[in-house]
């Protein structure tokens, strides 16, 4: 049996880089590997939104109530408990994003919204550009992340 020795100045580098994880992607069945802190920090804040407290195996308190108050009924208030529910989690779980802005639109506040409620998510972290995330629930109980 034969070993080949390379020098460490001789390794490409594409080949033998290390992702910081992966991303679930809609369109494909295969994992894409994750290699910028930005597109981490997405993928993390996506996961937190979308899993409900309690579902995640020994970590019975990461995750939010969002799900379960996007088929509430529209008042009023329930922009307030929307915030709350997405920004302190946040907070405790992803302290390096920065949330830049929330907006949190209903029927009421615009006629021509073809969902229930949308709420768009922008955010940063230290050294990155700005994203956002996009989520729209309707009245047929789908739920759509961007």
């Amino acid at each position: 049996m034969a070993y080949q020795i390379i020098g460490v100045n001789d390794i490409n580098s594409n080949s033998n880089s290390i992702g910081l994880g992966i991303s679930f992607s809609e369109t494909s069945p295969i994992f894409r590997s994750i290699y910028i802190t930005n597109d981490q920090a997405y993928e993390n804040l996506k996961t937190l939104l979308l899993t409900r407290v309690g579902e995640r195996y020994m970590e019975p308190t990461f995750g939010t109530e969002l799900l379960y108050l996007l088929f509430e009924a529209n008042v009023t208030a329930l922009k307030q408990e929307i915030s709350d529910i997405i920004l302190d989690p946040i907070a405790y779980w992803l302290p390096y994003i920065n949330v830049d802005n929330l907006d949190i639109v209903t029927n009421e506040d615009d006629n021509t919204l073809q969902h229930n409620i949308q709420i768009t998510l922008t955010f940063s972290v230290n050294g990155y550009d700005t994203r956002s995330i996009t989520i729209s629930a309707d009245t047929n109980g789908a739920l759509i992340v961007n």
